[in-house]
């Protein structure tokens, strides 16, 4: 059992190549040399020292898991690692094995589920501390999100496994599927865009040759003329009558711009208009937009709110979940989180 509390957490190499982490207003560093590749969770940094080893920083504390490098999956909830057929897990605050006989091959790892294949030429999900077989063969295709795994099975039937229940969604292969939150939307072999969502199927284009994007409760795509649309909780909403001149979608967070160059954003069923121009940068995580106005100056979004993040200019910047670094200049470097200000010189 390892302790842990912070929601807040920011890795990150000084200009000295020293390695830092953010965590509860302080910063603490980790090491004296650059870290060149880390995992970032809600409450947990890990990575691979200068010597190759394998750390974890986690709740207040450094723990090192292995002298050897593992193969690592980390989510905002979830850092999974496997060594050969043992997969390890942290959840909350319990570290501990899962499996001890997986195969040696990609592992599907989200908020709440880990799903692998076995040597038993097993399918299997490991969910809410505990371990289930889904099907008595492997698996070769399989999306995974926050909570839903889609799949085919050795029938090429589309299935999907959410909240502990087992749904067969088509009888026949998809040309392409994409798991959501609750939700798996998949492209039939006629071209046909359907969405499963709460156990009813809805038929979003016929013939859609503009593909589609999916992540937690939304699922974006182009008509048949050409308009681009979202679909979210068993409702189509039109956001435009043509292809956006661009748009991003991540963790439930839609933004586009139209041809005049108007920023927008999609929050539970709105279209709100952000800016009457189209930033040059923009980074969506964890339920956070984060953009740089005209001014230089940054702003968020998030829980259907706009607000001021920096008062001065930033030279860039960066986010990990509802952190916020960025530069005022090349010495004095801020990291905000839900308004407060941080900064490390």
């Amino acid at each position: 059992m390892v302790e842990g509390f912070s929601q807040f957490i920011y890795p990150f190499n000084d200009n000295f190549n020293r390695f830092y982490v953010f965590d509860e207003g302080v910063f603490e560093q980790l090491e004296f040399q650059l870290v060149d590749e880390y995992f970032v969770g809600n409450a947990y940094v890990a990575y691979f020292d200068p010597r190759g080893r394998f750390q974890l920083y986690f709740g207040g504390e450094k723990h090192e898991l292995s002298l050897n490098r593992p193969k690592v999956y980390s989510t905002d909830h979830f850092l999974a690692y496997q060594f050969g057929s043992q997969i390890f897990l942290l959840e909350e605050n319990k570290l501990h094995q899962i499996e001890s006989w997986a195969l040696q091959e990609d592992l599907w790892v989200s908020d709440s589920i880990v799903a692998y294949n076995d040597v038993y030429n097993r399918f299997n999900v490991y969910r809410a501390d505990s371990s289930q077989t889904l099907e008595s063969w492997n698996i070769r295709a399989a999306s995974i999100s926050n909570n839903s795994l889609a799949y085919l099975d050795v029938n090429k039937q589309l299935k999907l496994f959410s909240r502990g229940q087992q749904h067969i969604v088509w009888p026949t292969q998809p040309k392409a599927f994409t798991a959501g939150q609750n939700l798996v939307a998949f492209q039939t072999g006629i071209g046909d865009l359907q969405v499963w969502y709460e156990n009813e199927l809805y038929t979003l284009t016929y013939n859609t040759n503009g593909g589609f994007d999916v992540s937690d409760d939304l699922v974006t795509f182009y008509d048949d003329l050409g308009g681009f649309n979202v679909f979210y909780q068993g409702e189509t909403y039109s956001l435009l009558p043509y292809r956006p001149l661009s748009s991003e979608l991540k963790e439930n967070q839609l933004v586009w711009s139209d041809r005049n160059g108007f920023f927008f954003t999609f929050y539970k069923g709105e279209i709100v208009r952000l800016e009457s121009y189209t930033p040059d940068k923009v980074i969506i995580d964890n339920d956070l937009l984060v953009y740089q106005d005209v001014n230089g100056r940054l702003k968020g979004f998030s829980q259907g709110e706009k607000y001021s993040i920096s008062s001065r200019i930033a030279t860039d910047f960066d986010q990990i979940n509802q952190a916020v670094l960025y530069r005022e200049n090349r010495f004095r470097w801020h990291i905000n989180i839900q308004g407060e200000d941080y900064t490390f010189e």
